[in-house]
């Protein structure tokens, strides 16, 4: 009887060890915390341009350019010649 009580134990035991472990592992996963802060450059409403400008030059992609193909042509071509005339500006 007494072997009976001591692995029922254990079962037990063994049991309440997985359901506190599973819950150290998944349980800080759970919770997300929401961020509404407006002055969040990134997740705010600040204008996306403002964050670019502030370190540095920026150079917007065209809007006309709609493929894969147009966007890889335009930065192996022209984004090589613009980040030139920024690195060594004309007097």
């Amino acid at each position: 009887m007494a072997d009976l009580a001591i692995s029922l134990l254990v079962v037990l035991a063994g049991a309440i060890g997985m359901l506190l472990l599973l819950l150290t592992w998944f349980g800080g996963r759970t919770i997300t915390p929401e961020i509404d802060d407006d002055l969040d450059p990134i997740l705010g409403a600040r204008d996306p341009m403002a964050i670019y400008e502030s370190h540095g030059p920026f150079i917007p992609m065209p809007a006309h350019l709609k493929t894969s193909d147009q966007m890889v042509d335009w930065m192996t071509k022209e984004l090589p010649k613009l980040t030139a005339e920024i690195a060594n500006p004309r007097a």
